[in-house]
């Protein structure tokens, strides 16, 4: 079969079409056999062609099994990028019920399994679900990862699963991939929601459900945020990774700053595991240092695989609850160029491959 691959940690020039990429057996009961209709493009896998967590990623292939090191002969390069997908199954696992060669899927992949930009892959059948009838493959391939993310971020890292009705929570940077899928889960939780965006994206975002949108670049955009009289939670999506500003959050209410780009894979890149570990719990204690003297706290937020999750996900799609939200489409041999696009940022929704 073929794959894009990763093959060295030089950018985007790094990717490379082989065409001579077995396809992936099924090593485990519960894996399934996908023909991949449709993946998404993530800022993650844009970030794994400059050596973005290397470190953790070569120490996970060590520690899978044998059959596992065989397959991917024991080195982490080349990598198959491509974190989400929907297709048809082609074949299953001995342990996997409910799914059959044949079903369209959606589903996800954790990293650095090898992953959906490529004409085939093998998933756990826990990481995936029927595909809704009315999502196309290219709707279906947009929702998974970004939406496990936004629901991690905000059920887990956020705790507004719990008596979340009510809230006031300001999404910033809300037109990417999480952004859109976090107005709509936290509308569809009750939250009253404010969101950031550049002037062209207001418009979508208020679409979204968005209660209100503040454009960002205006010279006013402080001020406009301060009328609300504090947020309960701030979800950043802007990828900035230092200078967080907690003046919007509630003081004393166990107000949360949540940002989804946390410095842990990047510390362990640049000093190995134990000081990358060491590295990690002084940044999380000096971000906290100041929040923390007026009851607020500043987490990170990770993307978990959860197959409860991704069935409510799943729901709220099958029940037009959650829209998704497509800024692209690029064909296969268009992939370079899709992932130029995602380095560039200023999307709205996300970006998807069509094999």
């Amino acid at each position: 079969m073929s794959a894009w691959q990763i093959c060295g940690y030089s950018g985007l020039e790094s990717l490379k079409l082989i065409n001579t990429v077995e396809v992936p057996p099924l090593s485990q009961p519960n894996d399934v056999l996908v023909k991949v209709n449709a993946a998404s493009v993530n800022a993650l896998d844009v970030m794994m062609t400059e050596g973005y967590g290397h470190q953790v990623f070569e120490k996970f292939n060590k520690l899978k099994s044998s059959v596992f090191r065989q397959m991917a002969n024991n080195q982490n390069l080349p990598l198959t990028p491509g974190r989400d997908f929907a297709g048809v199954v082609q074949a299953v696992g001995g342990s996997v019920t409910g799914i059959k060669p044949g079903d369209e899927v959606m589903g996800v992949i954790q990293p650095p399994l090898p992953g959906s930009h490529a004409e085939y892959l093998v998933a756990s059948a826990c990481n995936m679900k029927h595909k809704p009838e009315n999502l196309t493959m290219e709707e279906a391939a947009s929702i998974p990862y970004a939406g496990l993310t936004a629901w991690s971020a905000l059920s887990i890292t956020a705790e507004l699963c719990i008596g979340s009705k009510g809230k006031r929570v300001l999404v910033l940077g809300a037109a990417g991939g999480v952004g859109t899928i976090a107005i709509q889960l936290l509308k569809n939780w009750g939250t009253l929601v404010v969101s950031t965006g550049s002037s062209e994206a207001i418009p979508f975002l208020l679409q979204l459900g968005s209660d209100f949108a503040v454009d960002y670049t205006s010279p006013e955009a402080d001020s406009e945020l301060q009328q609300f009289g504090g947020f309960d939670v701030i979800l950043d999506c802007t990828g900035r990774t230092e200078k967080f500003s907690y003046s919007l959050l509630k003081p004393w209410a166990n107000a949360k700053y949540v940002t989804l780009s946390p410095p842990t894979l990047r510390n362990f890149d640049e000093r190995g595991m134990i000081g990358g570990l060491m590295k990690n719990g002084l940044d999380l204690l000096a971000a906290n240092s100041t929040a923390i003297i007026e009851g607020k706290t500043l987490r990170w937020a990770y993307f978990i695989p959860s197959s409860t999750a991704l069935t409510q996900l799943v729901d709220l799609a099958r029940q037009k609850k959650l829209q998704p939200s497509i800024d692209s489409v690029f064909s296969y041999d268009q992939l370079p160029e899709a992932y130029a696009k995602m380095k560039g940022g200023h999307k709205h929704g996300k970006i998807i491959v069509q094999m």
